[in-house]
């Protein structure tokens, strides 16, 4: 996790082309001593270029932060609010049905912990 007023490295993609390029040639030796010799801190950075490079180097150029990470394309984290004038009817009844359904179970562990 990053601490606050940590700097961060940004490399081109033309610097991570040519490290990947360079290490799999096998110029720099060994994952540890190419993070080295080109100042990086991790190879976990390299390790992921060398992977986007495999199966595009094009994806080099991309800049993926704050993108959805899962495969499927969906975020995780936090639910966006649902706008029940958005939905269809069907869809209105369910999605009403379900969030009486929650607060029923919500009265209930309240009961059985004394809290009323």
């Amino acid at each position: 996790m990053a601490k606050k007023g940590q700097k961060f490295n940004t490399y081109s993609p033309d610097f991570k082309k040519e490290a990947v390029e360079r290490y799999m040639s096998g110029e720099l030796g060994g994952m540890t001593t190419a993070v080295r010799k080109l100042g990086m801190k991790s190879h976990k950075q390299l390790r992921n270029w060398i992977k986007l490079y495999r199966q595009d180097p094009e994806l080099l150029k991309q800049d993926n932060r704050g993108k959805a990470s899962r495969k499927d394309g969906v975020r995780k984290g936090r639910s966006k609010k649902v706008k029940l004038d958005e939905l269809s009817k069907d869809e209105q009844i369910e999605y009403l049905k379900m969030e009486n359904a929650i607060l029923k179970k919500a009265k209930a562990l309240r009961k059985n912990f004394g809290e009323h």
